[in-house]
């Protein structure tokens, strides 16, 4: 038998893909994976017609000419938690389905910013983290049927610990034309830390076994610029519209991949090279080494916001993404509001959609990224003493979409997915 290298990322012999999309590990088929700040995770992202504390340096840097004096805003522990479910993904031995579910959790301060007064405008720092993923997971599953006949899989086991963070951190800076006209800037540095390692044990009923281990580790530096501008043309009334992209100037990668197959007793070739893995000292083994630079899309927020009342205002976000590589061109809509039941006590409420940037899966094709539509909504309450402030909050998402974790099949799974982020944060403005 004959067999290319890149069909072993796709070579579980049973049923689960061991890579749907090799080197995405982190959300990269969503947009909006962490609210980033406290006052705009409440609103649910709807943020770029407000954006008038050191948050805005992420949403919209014109806002921040707005802020007061001087305003500090951290984010001081944010836990965030995702559970993803591939159903009926395997089949057991008496026909029954099984589902395969991943999950995933993280604990870390993802926002740290500053805002002051520079010159004539405003100048801020912040640090934002807008995508991480921490699973450590070890799965068994027993008895499930195999190709081999009359040969089931007594156990297949599948150990995962995936690490996948992104990072932005840098200055911004905005400044008033008009009283009710502002301009602004950021710029970021990019960084992401990936780190994946990932083993499937096959081990069938006559003592057969198939094992694969998958190691992969990326680390790359960029930047993203963002521009915006705010604009008040009533008293009740704001609308902000920003811009960004992210360039990646360079990217460390490498994979490792160890292969062995005992469940053929006829040698195969792969890469030209014959391998006969019932001899116990064969074994299959590749290192690749790349430098390739990850594409992202132009990002364009348009916001609105309307100061219904001095305790109550409403704010609404529509965000395009432009099409890049494999991944579609697709709109984000976020909704949120805010109301003071005294001058001490706030409450926030917002709703966002987080579409999938991948194709729709079709039954003619094989090996797909997923496409799994998420739609949240957020919640927070912040209590206020004298200049300073402390939010509790929290954001909810769930989805329904399909996927394909059956290796070169058509093949179709139902999936779900659902995402619980809680945060504290405080705030001090003077």
């Amino acid at each position: 038998m004959k067999i290319s290298r890149s069909r072993i990322y796709y070579l579980v012999s049973c049923c689960l893909v061991f890579l749907v999309a090799p080197g995405v590990f982190a959300d990269d088929f969503h947009y909006v994976n962490i609210l980033v700040g406290n006052r705009a995770a409440g609103l649910g992202g709807a943020y770029t017609a407000l954006s008038d504390d050191p948050a805005g340096c992420y949403y919209n840097p014109a806002g921040i000419a707005f802020s007061p004096y001087i305003s500090l805003s951290a984010s001081v522990n944010a836990f965030s938690t995702s559970t993803k479910t591939y159903k009926d993904a395997m089949r057991d031995v008496n026909g029954n389905t099984l589902d395969w579910e991943q999950e995933s959790s993280s604990l870390l301060p993802n926002f740290f910013g500053l805002v002051r007064k520079f010159g004539p405008g405003k100048l801020g720092l912040s640090y934002a983290v807008p995508d991480s993923i921490r699973r450590q997971q070890k799965q068994a599953f027993h008895n499930i049927k195999s190709y081999l006949p009359d040969n089931p899989i007594e156990t297949y086991t599948i150990n995962i610990n995936d690490n996948d963070e992104t990072y932005l951190f840098g200055p911004s800076y905005a400044y008033k034309l008009t009283d009710s006209f502002t301009i602004g800037a950021t710029l970021y540095v990019y960084y992401r830390d990936m780190e994946v390692i990932r083993t499937q044990l096959l081990q069938f009923e006559q003592g057969q076994h198939y094992l694969i281990s998958y190691y992969d580790t990326k680390k790359d530096w960029g930047y993203k610029p963002i521009l915006g501008v705010m604009w008040e043309p009533l008293d009740k009334l704001a609308i902000g519209l920003s811009a960004s992209k992210i360039y990646v100037t360079s990217s460390d990668h490498e994979e490792q991949v160890i292969f062995r197959d005992t469940s053929s007793d006829v040698p195969y070739a792969i890469d030209s090279t014959i391998y006969d893995f019932s001899d116990t000292n064969t074994i299959y083994y590749s290192s690749l080494t790349d430098s390739e630079k990850d594409k992202f899309p132009l990002s364009i927020s348009l916001g609105l916001t309307y100061f219904a009342s001095s305790r109550l205002l409403f704010s609404g976000d529509i965000k395009y993404h432009e099409k890049v590589s494999y991944k579609e061109a697709i709109y984000n809509y976020s909704l949120g509001t805010e109301y003071y039941f005294t001058d001490s006590l706030a409450v926030r409420a917002g709703f966002f959609t987080d579409k999938a940037n991948t194709p729709s899966v079709s039954s003619r094709k094989v090996n797909q990224p997923e496409h799994i539509d998420i739609y949240g909504a957020s919640l927070s309450f912040t209590t206020f003493h004298k200049r300073s402030s402390i939010t509790l909050g929290m954001s909810y998402g769930f989805g329904k979409g399909e996927a394909q974790v059956v290796a070169d099949s058509t093949a179709i799974q139902d999936v779900e997915i659902r995402n619980l982020a809680a945060y504290l944060s405080a705030s001090y403005s003077y």
